[in-house]
């Protein structure tokens, strides 16, 4: 009982901070007495009441003035945030509860002594302009992050430092005797037992010894241990699987689609197969889609144990050498996976469309199916290019495997004709060796017709059922792609026209403008460097409760259905379309979907984050063999002291030009990098020699010189 009157309470006082915030957005000032009268609190507790607010101040949501009035950090030019350290050198505050990022620059001398993942309180030192963003100071830090750090134990005789692997802001002091049992140049995770200050450095002890700092294996395992994730299930999700993979399938109330020839299409190495599809030309000339994903929200119910953990999780992890699943192997790979040759529990979006790409009918439910054959996206485009040996082991679905790629050039065309934005951009592919550890080759993906297929045939579904949801004004979680910022267009207007290109109108943007450029700059050298240059300049696509529609994808209603084993938001989305054909099924709580959608952003951020850095890891030490050897690279981009590159295999690397014979200097208006002494110039585009000096595992950078300049 007492434990519910302090949540009740809890609850109660951020009400009334949510009611005080509100208030302030009109009223710029309040006093102390003013809040109390405002909340109905009783005067008689003037010390309680005080206590509350002080807790206010104190988590940065309030501040107070000097005449003792309180108002909201931004009435006052103070915005609270999270502080993100970009290599040691600099840091952004995004401002809190925003998925987009608020960028506000802080330089170096400025920290005032924060860490990266603290949330602070900034000052706005200058103000946001049109080719700018804000700069700020941290004037105070409310709250540091989580305190274990991953880093490279330095020993010295009596004393030793951890060099945190992410950047972090400064070093770990380490006295001796809480060294433990590393050595030297061990991949270590420290408690931080003193935060620093002005005078000293953060001092902790190790709790954790990863292994050798040499070894891109412990490298992805402290990235790992970094960034909260893991590969083991609690003992209750595990008992909890053991059960749901005992369920035997019950057909009643699904529709029976195992005499379909329906299949799967994914690479050669996926194991959590979610989609399925089928394909038939009707009579009237239009096109039949069955697109039936695995029915997860059949077997993993709402708040259950392996419900909850999925949550936590948000996705799927593909990092190079592994998998970090959002649900255990038994049912990601097992019992959900729509293997071949098993009858599998399904949720069906069966679409009828016309010749023009438009869904004229469709319907929704609860399916069986059985896959007739596990298709590779590399056997279904040799079948399309002709290979005669594929088309006899697959003639029961070459027909149909003719049909879907019909469809899926319709598809394709009115997605065009919208004004849909499609980046040709190249995907690296890592091959590991047997033991998978060592880069064998680097490769590019294929993104050929069967990539297409299901791309089209995934984005048809997802609209389907998203245009279903808004027209039942269900609640529920959408897939959202907001406008790029006016500032980051007038910017990219200025590299683009470096190219031969211009967006014409900032006030009335549309994707048809940004789809024009990658269309006319396709075939050229720098096609690559176009298409990076303008997916920078656009916002990242989010989770939201809001139906806001899909820039990119020049779509008015968009969600994710297709993928409920990796990812949470489909499954959140299946249990919202099942309310919506089963009344009996409680429909969720607009608030609860909103918490989720925040959180399933945040955790797709980090998958993002570690699965570059995961491939990173792997770049670099594949480097560090060719040390020496000379390539080929193209200028892909500035900094004040650096000039970017990539190889012909697309590997980034960097010179840092404060090394060079020379002396160069950034020119910002022309955006590129000029010789002082000399005619030499480093324009975008520009493809030149350089030599590999360094890849360095601890800051993943890759240092070229130019070749002329050794």
């Amino acid at each position: 009982y007492f434990n519910t009157f302090l949540v009740a309470g809890f609850m109660n006082l951020e009400k009334d901070l949510e009611k005080i915030k509100e208030l302030l957005k009109d009223v710029k000032y309040l006093t102390l007495d003013q809040i109390t009268s405002f909340l109905d609190w009783s005067p008689k507790k003037r010390k309680d009441n005080k206590t509350i607010i002080l807790s206010w101040i104190d988590s940065g949501d309030l501040i107070m003035d000097k005449k003792h009035r309180l108002s909201l950090p931004e009435n006052l030019g103070y915005v609270k945030g999270v502080f993100r350290i970009i290599k040691n050198k600099f840091a952004f505050v995004d401002k809190e509860d925003s998925e987009e990022k608020e960028g506000i620059f802080i330089p170096k001398d400025e920290f005032n002594n924060a860490l990266d993942g603290d949330t602070v309180l900034v000052e706005i030192t200058e103000k946001k302009k049109s080719d700018k963003g804000a700069e700020g100071r941290v004037v105070k830090i409310i709250e540091h992050r989580k305190n274990t750090v991953v880093g490279i134990l330095e020993k010295s005789k009596n004393f030793a430092f951890v060099i945190p692997t992410g950047s972090f802001g400064k070093d770990i002091y380490i006295p001796n005797s809480k060294i433990a049992n590393a050595d030297n140049k061990d991949l270590v995770a420290v408690e931080i037992t003193f935060w620093g200050d002005d005078d000293r450095k953060p001092e902790g002890k190790i709790i954790k010894v990863l292994g050798s700092s040499t070894n891109s294996k412990n490298m992805i395992e402290a990235l790992i241990y970094r960034e909260g994730l893991s590969e083991e299930f609690s003992n209750e999700a595990m008992q909890q699987t053991k059960e749901v993979i005992k369920e035997k399938i019950d057909y009643s109330n699904r529709k029976d689609l195992t005499k379909l020839p329906i299949i799967t299409i994914d690479g050669a190495d996926a194991k959590d197969l979610d989609d399925a599809v089928y394909v038939e030309k009707l009579e009237n000339g239009n096109y039949k889609l069955i697109v039936a994903i695995a029915d997860v929200s059949h077997y993993v119910k709402k708040d259950t144990v392996l419900d909850l953990e999925a949550r936590h999780r948000g996705n799927s992890v593909y990092l190079v050498d592994r998998v970090l699943p959002m649900f255990p192997k038994e049912i990601s790979n097992g019992i959900c996976s729509l293997n071949e040759k098993e009858e599998k529990l399904t949720f069906s979006c069966e679409m009828e469309i016309d010749l023009k790409g438009d869904v004229v009918n469709y319907e929704v439910y609860k399916s069986v199916i059985k896959s007739v054959h596990r298709m590779t996206y590399k056997d279904v485009n040799a079948i399309l290019d002709g290979d005669k040996d594929l088309i006899n082991e697959y003639s029961d679905i070459y027909e149909m495997l003719k049909q879907m790629l019909e469809l899926s050039k319709i598809l394709r065309a009115k997605k065009f004709t919208r004004g849909s934005i499609d980046f040709e951009l190249p995907e690296l592919k890592v091959i590991l060796d047997e033991d998978n550890n060592k880069v064998e080759k680097v490769l590019l993906r294929d993104r050929g017709e069967g990539e297409k297929i299901i791309e089209d045939f995934m984005i048809a579904a997802n609209e389907t059922v998203a245009e279903r949801i808004y027209w039942l004004e269900l609640a529920s979680i959408y897939r959202t792609h907001e406008k790029p910022d006016r500032e980051k267009i007038v910017v990219l207007n200025e590299i683009l026209a470096k190219f031969g290109y211009k967006i014409p109108n900032f006030d009335n943007l549309h994707p048809k403008q940004f789809q024009e450029i990658i269309e006319r700059s396709k075939d050229k050298e720098t096609s690559m460097l176009v298409h990076k240059t303008i997916l920078r300049a656009l916002k990242q696509a989010r989770y939201t409760v809001e139906d806001i529609g899909h820039f990119g994808l020049s779509s008015s209603h968009y969600t994710h259905f297709t993928s409920p084993i990796r990812r949470y938001a489909d499954l959140m989305v299946h249990r919202v379309l099942f309310s919506s054909i089963d009344n009996s099924i409680k429909q969720l709580k607009l608030a609860d979907l909103d918490e989720i959608a925040q959180h399933i952003s945040k955790t797709e951020r980090v998958a993002m984050k570690v699965e570059d850095e995961s491939v990173r890891i792997k770049l670099v030490e594949y480097m560090q063999k060719r040390v020496g050897e000379t390539f080929n690279v193209m200028v892909t981009g500035f900094a004040q002291k650096k000039v970017f590159f990539e190889t012909d295999e697309h590997i980034e690397c960097s010179w840092d030009v404060t090394t060079a014979i020379n002396y160069y200097v950034f020119n910002e208006e022309n955006y590129c990098m000029e010789d002082t002494n000399s005619d030499t110039v480093f324009r975008l585009g520009d493809k030149i020699d350089v030599i590999l000096k360094r890849a360095d595992l601890l800051t993943l950078e890759i240092a070229v010189v130019p070749l002329d300049d050794f």
